[in-house]
């Protein structure tokens, strides 16, 4: 699962899933609907931040749900898991802020019904989540920036290959893989890939090629040290798994019920 900090939570996609109206009232009303997801995320972040300022745990608690861990009163975005409840808050929040905009825009009441709906129903995807507990990762490793791509000489055949890479911590967990990158390779030709810029905590990385975006897997059998590019095989790709979501959570942490917002 990505990290509430590798991305934004929710798509167009989910927006349009939940309101099939939602696109067609924000372009008649001239509302950015980028700039409303990454409000709702921002002003979800703040109320988690808060929320966790107000746990009763002391930074000298053991955790009940993954035993042996020390909790800390504070909550870090950064080791915030995008679960489904997260993922419900967000979009219905940002459902909220388009159609609280359109209602004032208009002061239809017909805005104003579905500003309260979604208004209701992101205060029921907090409640869900804050209950049920947001889920942490002990060594947050973070989404891979695209990496550099090589086509040296080599004997493979002219191809387009498609690529991705991800971070591993100490622990061998896998971070959420960079955005594809394409590179076109003529005849009598290879590939290597070098990773860009790794976190402190990151232990290796594995890299993911395909001749399409539905054929991309993983073609490492062990870690690749940080230090050290991939080049393709003579044999060529082999077909690994597909890339990961991202980091489980290592467990998940309750916090209190009340928010800031009205």
């Amino acid at each position: 699962m990505a990290l509430f900090t590798d991305t934004v939570i929710s798509t167009l996609d989910q927006l349009a899933a939940q309101d099939t109206a939602v696109l067609d009232v924000a372009s008649s009303e001239g509302i950015d609907v980028t700039a409303k997801l990454s409000l709702a995320q921002t002003e979800i972040g703040a109320e988690l931040v808060a929320a966790g300022a107000r746990s009763p745990f002391s930074p000298t608690s053991s955790s009940i749900w993954w035993p042996g861990m020390i909790l800390t009163c504070s909550v870090q975005l950064a080791s915030i898991v995008i679960t489904p409840p997260l993922q419900m808050w967000h979009t219905f929040h940002t459902l909220e802020l388009i159609y609280r905009d359109a209602y004032y825009n208009q002061l239809n009441d017909r805005y104003l019904g579905k500003w309260n709906a979604y208004k209701d129903l992101s205060k029921w995807a907090a409640a869900l989540l804050l209950q049920t507990g947001v889920g942490i990762v002990a060594d947050p490793i973070i989404i891979a920036p695209s990496p550099q791509i090589d086509v040296p000489a080599g004997t493979q055949a002219a191809a387009t290959y498609f690529v991705q890479v991800a971070w591993l911590n100490s622990r061998s967990e896998e971070g959420l893989a960079s955005p594809t990158t394409s590179v076109t390779a003529s005849n009598n030709s290879s590939l290597q890939v070098t990773p860009n810029s790794p976190p402190a905590n990151a232990a290796g990385w594995n890299v993911y090629v395909g001749v399409s975006i539905d054929s991309i897997t993983l073609q490492n059998s062990n870690p690749i040290p940080l230090n050290q590019s991939w080049l393709l095989p003579s044999g060529g790709l082999i077909s690994g798994r597909t890339p990961g979501t991202g980091q489980a959570p290592n467990y998940f942490r309750q916090l209190p019920r009340y928010l800031q917002r009205g």
